[in-house]
């Protein structure tokens, strides 16, 4: 049997139950009661009563079930890991769960309304969810990022904030549901990852990372600066998309030892970046990427501009090679007389090799003429030295078997650079004759 609209059936009994009110009052009780339908007003009353009874069983359902979800929710709202809190317009708590506690402390029970969130905020801060609240429309979400709160434990944290407008049917004033994210951590390993780019920036050397593809993950300033392109343009893409063709293959392989091997590796190249570029002899350490199991994610180099380097040893060895071949006996001494290189022709003089003369001083070898005045010793000669920068005489160098040959020598004191100490350079020029070598021409009087 289908069952009329509650409300139009209250209406029409109302309008019944009047109708026999004031015909009771014009006529007898007996008249009004005759002239009533009884059996079809019961018949309404009992179907009326069947309805109520429906409707109070649906209610005490709908009682139930709505006992149920909000503990339900209420269950969730406590053991929600991240604070979380219901405010209203302005701002106060009224209902938090335990995460939030932890943040904000426990409620102050005193005060008239509970302040610890905008308490807590910083009060640059305030404002902005202030206008948030005030704004934000029903069934909406709204956020707030970089907001700095102080908890009970005296203890800054970034936050975002994220804020949910509850419907209007589940109270008469605005509520909002606020949500506290901690970007403290985050906000750490963004700064840690500057400083970690700042200082891969500041640095002379090229610095870059590939994957096992090939693809570079990362690279730094002075790499981008010598490729002439962005950063933008160059993560991303395979290093052999910049890397000079000649010098590919190298690269190719050293890479892949690297990841096969899983151990650094060392090598150098001369690469020319742009047409038209002066070329830079680099000096690579390549080495591996591990992750935290253990496998190979990638290679990374340092590669060190050595080119300076590279030019100057290239001039010591040209002269070097000019020194071994002086056709006189020559000799390279530090300040103490420490004998430190020695060209072939006075290994033949003395009869002596480079190896056995490693250690000794060059006066060991020597023996000075007896004459008034002379610099006998190694010292006074690096006091004239010191003094007059040259110095000559006369010495007798004594030969491995014990013969002795006499010597126009001429010391030079010369300074290979401004941190590193002066060296002498002795020439020997041969004597005609051995036992009486002639006067020193640096001696006094």
């Amino acid at each position: 049997m289908s069952l009329t609209p509650r409300s139009p059936r209250t209406a029409s009994l109302r309008e019944q139950a009047q109708r026999a009110l004031q015909n009771m009052d014009a006529a007898s009780p007996d008249a009004s009661l005759q002239s009533m339908d009884l059996p079809r007003l019961l018949e309404e009353l009992r179907i009326y009563h069947e309805e109520l009874e429906i409707q109070n069983d649906e209610l005490q359902i709908a009682q139930t079930r709505s006992e149920a979800a909000r503990s339900r929710y209420q269950l969730l709202f406590g053991l929600l890991p991240l604070p979380a809190l219901l405010v209203d317009k302005f701002g106060a708590i009224q209902e938090d769960n335990d995460a939030s506690q932890h943040w904000l402390g426990p409620a102050r029970i005193y005060q008239p309304s509970d302040l610890r969130l905008n308490q807590a905020l910083a009060k640059a801060d305030r404002p902005r969810l202030t206008r948030l609240l005030v704004s934000l429309d029903p069934t909406r979400k709204g956020v707030l990022a970089g907001l700095t709160i102080t908890g009970f434990d005296r203890r800054d944290r970034l936050i975002d904030l994220h804020v949910a407008r509850l419907p209007q049917d589940f109270h008469q004033d605005a509520r909002f549901l606020v949500v506290l994210l901690d970007r403290s951590a985050e906000a750490a390993r963004q700064a840690e990852q500057t400083l970690f780019n700042a200082l891969l920036d500041c640095t002379d050397d090229l610095i870059y990372a590939t994957d096992v593809h090939g693809r570079v993950m990362l690279a730094n300033q002075p790499f981008t600066g010598a490729l002439g392109l962005g950063r933008d343009r160059i993560l991303g893409r395979k290093i052999t998309d910049f890397w000079p063709l000649k010098n590919m293959a190298q690269l190719q392989t050293v890479e892949a030892d690297v990841r096969t091997r899983m151990q650094p590796m060392n090598h150098t190249q001369e690469v020319q970046w742009l047409p038209g570029q002066a070329p830079m002899c680099l000096a690579i350490r390549s080495f591996p990427l591990k992750n935290r199991m253990g496998e190979a994610m990638g290679v990374a180099s340092v590669c060190r501009d050595i080119t300076a380097e590279h030019g100057r040893g290239q001039n010591r060895y040209l002269a070097e090679l000019g020194f071994m071949g002086l056709p006189v006996p020559v000799v390279l001494t530090d300040a103490q007389d420490r004998i430190q290189l020695c060209n072939p022709l006075f290994q033949q003089a003395t009869g002596f090799t480079a190896t056995s003369m490693q250690g000794l001083t060059l006066h060991m070898l020597m023996q000075t003429p007896p004459l008034p005045g002379a610099c006998t010793t190694a010292a006074e000669v690096w006091s004239h030295l010191v003094e007059h920068r040259q110095w000559q005489g006369p010495r007798v160098l004594r030969q491995a078997d014990g013969a002795l040959c006499a010597w126009n020598v001429t010391a030079s004191r010369v300074q290979t650079s401004a941190n590193d100490p002066a060296m002498v350079v002795w020439l020997f020029m041969p004597r005609q004759h051995t036992p009486d070598p002639g006067p020193d021409t640096n001696s006094a009087g």
